[in-house]
């Protein structure tokens, strides 16, 4: 039995209700549903531009996840693994790797941390909740542990490449205003 196997049948054991409420909370957070209130910081021209950023990254994650997702195939442990049913939602439909939750909830704790200048707590606080919902899918039954951390590094990646396509495009947008860095 493979490292990928004997973590999950840990993480997805029984377990009491309260720690199932957790998951599931995780689960709800790490959703598409968070887009909205990401989405409603464009309309505040003080958050706008790193709104519509992040906006973005997380489109073009989804699309990477959906593309990885139709190449790999893979079936999901509640789908594959005849003694496991996904706890508390209804098991997926598409297949399980990578990770969407885990690709978009990483995306967002990089990109706040490449991004923005919040407190360092702050910042340790997004990844330990990312952590979270990628666990939270492991314990629901929906997800291989080797599916988050797939779906984890791709977030980390695009979002680091994304930050640096945005300092990228500021720069030329600062000197296409006359304003030159002096060499």
């Amino acid at each position: 039995m493979g490292a990928d196997l004997l973590l999950f049948r840990y993480l997805y054991g029984p377990h009491s209700h309260l720690w199932l409420a957790a998951m599931s909370v995780l689960t709800a957070v790490g959703s598409g549903w968070t887009m909205i209130p990401i989405a409603s910081l464009a309309a505040f021209k003080r958050t706008r531009d790193h709104a519509l950023w992040l906006i973005a990254l997380l489109v073009g994650v989804a699309i990477t996840v959906f593309s990885i997702k139709a190449i790999v195939g893979r079936a999901r442990p509640c789908s594959s693994l005849a003694e496991v049913h996904a706890l508390v939602f209804h098991a997926p439909t598409d297949p399980s790797f990578p990770s969407g939750h885990a690709a978009g909830a990483f995306a967002v704790a990089a990109f706040v941390t490449f991004e923005l200048a919040v407190h360092p707590l702050a910042k340790v606080a997004l990844f330990v909740i990312a952590a979270g919902i990628g666990l939270s899918r492991v314990a629901l039954g929906v997800h291989f542990p080797s599916d988050v951390l797939a779906g984890a590094l791709l977030g980390v990646v695009a979002a680091l490449l994304l930050s640096a396509a945005r300092r990228a495009f500021q720069k030329r947008k600062w000197n296409a205003k006359g304003v030159h860095s002096i060499l």
